[in-house]
C-alpha cells in the first residue's frame, strides 16, 4: 500500500470497472466524514453507453450499477508510513527504543482500509410499467434472489431491495393484489482490510467487484426478459 494516493486508488477502480466491459457516468468523490473518502459512480454496460454518447438515445433504459468506494484516510496513512513513521508521532522515553517489542505497535487486523459497495437496480421505466400482480411480484424476488446468489458468491455481503408501492388505480381493498415493486435494488459489499492490502491485493477487491457489477447488471436484464417485462 506504501505510498498509494486515494485518487490513484480511484483510478484503480476505474480501470477495474473498464476491464469489465462497464462504462462510467457521474463520478463524484468527496469526503463523507471526518476521516473518509469516497469515490461514487454509476456504471452502465459500455456498448450501450456508447450509443448515448453518440446522441442516437435521449435516456437509457437499462440496468445500472452504483459503484461507491470508501476509504479511511487514517488508516490509509498508517499503512503509508509504517510502524516506524508512525512513532515519530508518539513522545518517547529519553533512551527508550521506540520500535521495542513491548510496545506492541502492531495494527489491529481488524481495522478497515475501507469498502466497496455495489448498488444494481433497472431502470425505473422498467418498474413503471409493470402491472401490480401478486404472483409477478413473487417471481420477480426469487430471481433477484437467485442473481445475487450467483454472483455475489465473492463478496462479503448480499443483500436485495424490493420496495413495494400501492397500486390506487385498482383500489386499497387488496393490498396484495395492487402492489408493484417501487424500488429495486441488489446490493453486494466488499471488506477491504488495512492489514495485508497492497496495490496487488487492492487491485483484487477491486477486480472482484467491478465483475460482479458486470455480471449483476446482465443478471438484472435477464431476470426482467423472463420476469415478462
Amino acid at each position: 500500500m506504501a505510498d498509494l494516493t486515494r485518487h490513484q486508488i480511484g483510478a484503480l477502480l476505474l480501470a477495474s470497472l473498464r476491464h469489465h466491459g462497464l462504462g462510467v457516468r457521474d463520478l463524484f468523490e468527496g469526503r463523507q466524514e471526518p476521516l473518509s473518502w469516497f469515490f461514487r459512480v454509476l456504471a452502465y454496460d459500455q456498448s450501450e453507453l456508447d450509443i448515448l454518447e453518440s446522441g442516437a438515445l435521449d435516456t437509457l433504459h437499462a440496468p445500472s450499477a452504483l459503484v461507491e468506494l470508501v476509504i479511511d484516510e487514517m488508516a490509509l496513512g498508517l499503512a503509508n508510513i509504517g510502524i516506524e513513521g508512525l512513532s515519530t508521532y508518539f513522545v518517547q522515553p529519553e533512551g527508550e527504543d521506540p520500535l521495542a517489542p513491548d510496545l506492541d505497535l502492531e495494527l489491529d487486523p481488524e481495522v478497515m482500509l475501507g469498502f466497496l459497495h455495489v448498488d444494481v437496480a433497472p431502470p425505473g421505466l422498467w418498474l413503471e410499467e409493470r402491472e401490480s400482480d401478486a404472483d409477478r411480484n413473487e417471481a420477480l424476488a426469487s430471481r433477484l434472489t437467485q442473481v445475487a446468489q450467483e454472483v455475489g458468491a465473492g463478496s462479503d455481503s448480499v443483500e436485495v431491495h424490493i420496495e413495494g408501492s400501492l397500486d390506487p388505480d385498482s383500489g386499497w381493498e387488496d393490498p396484495r393484489e395492487s402492489v408493484r415493486p417501487a424500488g429495486v435494488a441488489v446490493h453486494f459489499s466488499f471488506d477491504i482490510p488495512l492489514v495485508g492490502t497492497g496495490e496487488r491485493e487492492l487491485a483484487g477487491v477491486l477486480d472482484r467487484g467491478a465483475s460482479v457489477a458486470a455480471e449483476a447488471v446482465e443478471g438484472m436484464r435477464r431476470v426482467f426478459r423472463k420476469n415478462g417485462d
